[in-house]
């Protein structure tokens, strides 16, 4: 008999999306020398760190870009989410 799957996202897929995200980051960091195509993940890291000299205006504009996609998406499905949430929750 086939189990019903569960609606949201499970520990197991959080790993999984994780793990692949780590290994996309690891080969685009191994294999892309040249700086014009790296992307902004790979480049913010290699090209503002240099030893122990952190350009911080420039690390941290960087990042800030990097995560305005991710707030605007997650702003869009702020009410999908909470319903996934507590969807355990309540019987």
């Amino acid at each position: 008999m086939a189990r019903a799957r569960k609606k949201g996202i499970s520990r197991r897929d959080f790993v999984k999306a994780f793990t692949r995200s780590m290994h996309e980051f690891i080969y685009a960091l191994t294999f892309i020398s040249v700086s014009a195509k790296k992307t902004v993940s790979i480049g913010v890291p290699t090209e503002l760190v240099r030893g122990d000299v952190f350009q911080w205006g420039p690390l941290m504009a960087g990042a800030l870009l990097a995560s305005i996609p991710v707030a605007v998406v997650y702003t869009f499905f702020l009410d999908r989410f909470i319903a996934g949430f507590t969807m355990g929750a309540v019987k």
